[in-house]
């Protein structure tokens, strides 16, 4: 499922993805667009076919676990239920997130047939003596029955329809009754895949307090991108420890640093965490032009209007600034240099030093 996803209050914060994707993937994401993270809402825009047009035209704001397990779900289901399901949806229209997990569901009620047309149906209705029209005619006239006229006597009866190579009759949808739960894992936690084979391995949170080889580990689960084999089992049960105490701004703070630095692994996200309070780090603003207004509005007066700036200015502004602090756009927002303050004011210090050195050397020649 193709899917463009935007923080709820700015658009310019968005990304494109294919769901389904892992529940760390999940949270990356919401980390990198700046979106609602208590709720884990995103706006979504969908762009599949199998959606009614009024959700994939509108977009809507929804929790993207339960759009993800309805890209799962959807993958999951064979040709003659994925019909089904877009069956159901040409008459409800009006259907939201909620109601389309809850269609996947509840298809296997409802009779699916694979047939292209009128006459592959009439075929159908004919060896299963589907309506009383066949059931009632002679063995000897069966030959010579019109399929085609059957087959749409029997749509027509039933209320079906054709979805690309299926006859679905769904016109009595009824939502199945169960409730449905999201798994949401914590945002901090670190799991591996181990077990002698593939096929029994289980997933075990870290830190792991049993022997293990590489031979014995079949996955990783990481709430940090920049981790995604195991290395060395007795430094990713360190980091496991010391991410489980962050809250969520220092974890997508870790997450900036890493990648500024192109860390990686468990070594990489030590390194990081020994280095995480000798940067400042700013989640809100994820362009060089927001940095660059964000910068100047801390010294403009504070009722002047920022809107009458030029995009273009304020992202140079944004982007000299930046580098003068040696610092960095990340995909999780602005950092700045080690030991460098993001908004303090910038100061001609160089020159002065080389100027004052130059007045001593000529005071003691």
């Amino acid at each position: 499922m193709r899917v463009r996803l935007r923080n709820k209050y700015d658009d310019k914060y968005g990304m494109t993805v294919q769901l389904p994707k892992e529940p760390m993937e999940l949270y990356d994401m919401l980390d990198s667009l700046g979106a609602d993270n208590d709720y884990d809402n995103v706006y979504m825009r969908i762009d599949d076919e199998r959606i009614p047009k009024a959700m994939r035209d509108g977009g809507f704001y929804d929790d993207i676990f339960k759009l993800n397990l309805l890209a799962q779900r959807l993958e999951q289901l064979t040709p003659a239920y994925t019909a089904g399901f877009t069956a159901v949806l040409y008459g409800h229209e009006e259907y939201n997130l909620d109601d389309l997990i809850l269609v996947t569901y509840g298809l296997e009620a409802y009779p699916i047939y694979p047939c292209r047309d009128y006459a592959e149906l009439g075929e159908v209705v004919i060896d299963n003596d589907m309506i009383p029209e066949v059931e009632n005619c002679p063995d000897e006239l069966i030959p010579h029955l019109d399929k085609s006229s059957i087959g749409r006597l029997a749509a027509e009866k039933f209320r079906g329809t054709f979805v690309g190579r299926y006859y679905c009759e769904v016109a009595d949808y009824e939502p199945p009754d169960m409730n449905i739960a999201i798994a949401k894992p914590p945002r901090n936690e670190f799991q591996i895949l181990i077990g002698a084979d593939e096929e029994t391995a289980q997933w075990c949170p870290l830190p792991y307090e049993g022997d293990v080889s590489g031979m014995e580990v079949y996955g990783l689960r990481s709430p940090l991108p920049k981790i995604q084999v195991v290395d060395d089992i007795a430094k990713l049960n360190e980091v496991a420890e010391k991410v489980a105490e962050l809250d969520k701004a220092e974890l997508i703070k870790l997450k900036a640093v890493m990648e500024s630095n192109c860390y990686r692994g468990a070594g990489g996200a030590l390194t990081a965490l020994d280095e995480l309070d000798h940067y400042e780090f700013d989640a809100s603003v994820k362009t060089y032009s927001g940095y660059g207004g964000e910068y100047l509005s801390r010294y403009l007066p504070d009722n002047f209007d920022m809107s009458i700036m030029d995009t273009n200015y304020l992202c140079d502004v944004g982007s000299k600034v930046l580098e003068r602090k040696s610092g960095e756009m990340t995909s999780y927002g602005v950092l700045s240099g080690v030991e460098q303050q993001l908004y303090s004011a910038l100061v001609i210090q160089e020159e002065e030093e080389i100027c004052d050195e130059g007045l001593e050397m000529g005071a003691k020649q």
